[in-house]
């Protein structure tokens, strides 16, 4: 008997293509020249729907059935940090940062920096081909999270929410890797102290996220968006212990105060990513770094003139 698919589709072969909204949810048609994004761990729900059930009483037993009220899609996925190789010239997956509650502000030559806001949200495109299935979502908004493990590499998480249109067969893209650069380890030589409250420290790992609190709007009128409501981030690092004179944990926390933590990972310029934070410290522990001592810290990211507490900055 012949197989029922002679050749079936493979979740390998795929192309995810995103590119900024001018409107929206209006079509922005990303294309593989100029809008691929070089994405891991992907995972992609294409149909997730809002759901209310009829709950009619019968005088038997049995399945009364949902209503379908709004539909959606989910993606999510995972890139490394690494910029753009010049100095002053975005990243390719700038457009992802902007999806996620932040403005860009390009310096020529210089810097490029994501700063958070609390209005004027941009919203993104995206196209999703699998194997010559073309899921196309519009509106996309989300959420951002950035971990850095020495001897590891440094990896921002995003997913997405967006509005549902029907799949249909699509050709696969050719794609554009220019504007791609190698990720570089996270260590001693690429990576810089972290700094908190100007005390250089050795870490072995941080990460943050921006929390955001993701709405779907579904209303009469009509108003549909994926909308940013509101967000709360959160942090946490863990830091080789020096001794309390140098640097107080404990302290910190009991009073509460606010702190500047900066990071800054790249080898030279143009490679380098500064992360900066304004965070109390809400809780100290201790842990061990290949069985030396160390503090893990968690840190509760907080606005001080507004839309500070966490911002990326490419140098």
């Amino acid at each position: 008997m012949a197989n029922l698919i002679s050749n079936p589709r493979k979740w390998r072969n795929k192309a995810i293509l995103v590119k900024l909204e001018t409107t929206y949810g209006a079509d922005a048609t990303p294309t593989g020249a100029a809008n691929w994004i070089e994405a891991r761990n992907v995972s992609l729900t294409p149909m997730d729907n809002d759901k209310v059930a009829r709950n009619i009483d019968m005088p038997f037993m049995g399945n009364s059935g949902n209503i379908i009220v709004g539909s959606w899609a989910k993606l999510s996925f995972d890139v490394a940090l690494a910029t753009s190789g010049s100095a002053g010239v975005a990243p390719k997956w700038g457009p992802l940062l902007l999806a996620c509650g932040t403005a860009e502000t390009v310096v020529a030559t210089t810097s490029v920096a994501y700063n958070l806001v609390s209005s004027a949200f941009a919203s993104v495109s995206a196209y999703i081909n699998i194997d010559g299935v073309l899921h196309k979502l519009l509106g996309m908004r989300g959420e951002a999270k950035c971990k850095m493990d020495a001897k590891g590499v440094g990896m921002m998480s995003y997913s997405f929410d967006a509005c549902y249109l029907t799949p249909a067969a699509g050709v696969m893209p050719t794609v554009t890797r220019t504007g791609w650069q190698t990720e570089e380890g996270v260590n001693s030589v690429n990576t810089g102290p972290a700094m908190i409250n100007a005390i250089p420290l050795a870490f072995s790992t941080v990460d943050w996220s921006f929390g955001h609190k993701i709405a779907r709007i579904n209303l009469p009128g009509p108003q549909r968006e994926v909308a940013i409501t509101d967000r709360s981030p959160q942090a946490s690092i863990t830091v080789l212990a020096p001794d309390l004179a140098t640097f107080n944990p404990f302290a910190l926390a009991e009073t509460g105060v606010v702190v500047p933590l900066s990071c800054t990972h790249g080898s030279a310029a143009g490679k380098k990513i500064t992360q900066d934070m304004q965070v109390r410290v809400i809780d100290a522990a201790y842990d061990r770094i290949d069985e030396m001592l160390a503090y893990k810290l968690t840190l509760e990211p907080v606005p001080v003139a507004g839309n500070d507490e966490i911002a990326i900055t490419l140098l």
